[in-house]
């Protein structure tokens, strides 16, 4: 999943928010965090409705 996102405009010292419906595995969560990271964000808080066991 490497590399299939991308920032359309800067987020540098942004606080950010995701929200998922479902979290299944988590890759697709932690891949957009590791752009948002790489971009220099501020914070960030991951929030999910749902998680599968």
């Amino acid at each position: 999943m490497r590399g299939i996102f991308r920032c359309a405009e800067s987020v540098r010292g942004q606080h950010i928010a995701l929200l998922d419906d479902v979290v299944t595995t988590g890759s697709t969560l932690n891949e957009i965090a590791h752009l948002l990271w790489a971009q220099g964000i501020a914070s960030l808080q991951i929030w999910s409705v749902c998680r599968t066991l």
